[in-house]
């Protein structure tokens, strides 16, 4: 028992008493005060429909006036905030080393002025935190730095750096979806026009306006061909009843009957095709076909067109947005390190750590026993 009590006494002061007094030293020497700035910001999407919902960012994204889009870009955004990039910017714009690189005392938060990119920007990630609220669809942006001053002036950088980002990305997305849109009109004018042209050309080369309606009408003049030629047949016949063949009146009406045949089978001939490319039917065939192709491209231009006029109007609906919710504040008193409540939670850790230990060594005891 007298073995024990002395253990103890060395164990208690090993594991619980000297790590407390380095804990205390730590916080009251070492540890250097920092100011946390906080903002709370989103992507908003505007949308001329819901032109009163817009006129109030911060209520539209508070009733839950989010959508897919923008939440998607939210989070791209939180990447972007804690990215190299980022970090490149301030580096350039607030001599962002040089502020955190000046902390010599607190070892936990002292950074080489001539660290590597990858330790800066590990540093960087310490003091920089985002958080994205999954049920307002705002991203909470806090940042810690030795100088309220400093900490804000980092914040409101990254908060003019965001909206750049967010406006970058939502005109590439539209100069993409427009540049597409553009091409594909550009394709459909130019196979309107060659359709077109083909047309023109087939019309000029047969001096022919509309081979379709040509044809209607040359059907019409042979039925009415056909209709006198039935009638002068018939006149013939009355004739041959009452005069002998050789009469002059029946061969003048034989030559008539005989010149109209002919000339109707010159025009039959013109109309229907049977071998050759002259013949209007044939004419008229090739005439439709370019006609329905110029047609088709004509529809396919128009809709073109019309999809070009379509996605520049929801690109004017559907242009994003920083939407600021809280504003950077000026921090007026060190929130980090709490010193109390963290000595507080380091003085229960090692009392319960040097409970684990006493009740390991008591069990190995009883077993050695």
């Amino acid at each position: 028992m007298s073995n024990s009590s002395p253990k103890n006494r060395f164990l208690f002061i090993g594991i619980v008493l000297i790590p407390f007094v380095v804990a205390i030293i730590y916080y009251t020497v070492f540890a250097t005060n920092r100011y946390v700035s906080t903002a709370q910001v989103a992507v908003r999407q505007t949308d001329n429909a819901n032109s009163a919902i817009s006129n109030a960012p911060g209520l539209a994204l508070l009733l839950g006036a989010t959508n897919p889009t923008s939440r998607e870009e939210t989070l791209f955004l939180r990447e972007y905030i804690v990215s190299n990039d980022m970090l490149n910017v301030l580096k350039k714009e607030v001599n962002w080393m040089e502020h955190y690189a000046s902390i010599y005392t607190d070892p936990f938060y002292w950074l080489d002025k001539d660290a590597r990119q990858e330790d800066a920007l590990s540093y960087f990630r310490k003091v920089v935190q985002v958080h994205f609220d999954t049920e307002t669809g705002l991203l909470n942006v806090q940042v810690e730095a030795f100088d309220p001053d400093f900490s804000e002036k980092i914040l409101g950088v990254i908060l003019k750096e965001s909206e750049h980002f967010v406006n970058e990305l939502s005109h590439k997305l539209t100069r993409d979806q427009l540049a597409f849109v553009e091409r594909e009109l550009q394709t459909a004018r130019t196979n309107y026009e060659l359709r077109r042209d083909e047309m023109l050309a087939f019309q000029a080369k047969n001096n022919l306006v509309d081979a379709e309606a040509t044809i209607a009408s040359r059907s019409q003049m042979i039925a009415a061909m056909e209709a006198e030629l039935a009638t002068e047949k018939a006149k013939l016949t009355a004739l041959q009843s009452s005069l002998s063949a050789t009469a002059p009146q029946v061969q003048q009406q034989r030559r008539r009957i005989e010149a109209m045949a002919q000339q109707l089978a010159a025009e039959n001939k013109r109309l229907i095709s049977r071998e050759g490319s002259h013949q209007l039917n044939t004419v008229a065939a090739t005439f439709r076909d370019l006609s329905i192709r110029a047609k088709i491209a004509e529809e396919a231009y128009k809709i073109s067109l019309a999809s070009l006029e379509n996605t520049r109007i929801e690109m004017n609906k559907k242009f994003r947005s920083l939407a600021v919710i809280t504003s950077p504040n000026m921090p007026d008193r060190a929130i980090y390190p709490d010193r109390l409540y963290n000595l507080l939670a380091v003085l229960i850790a090692l009392l319960a750590l040097y409970g684990i230990v006493r009740f390991v060594m008591a069990t190995i005891e009883d077993h050695k026993d």
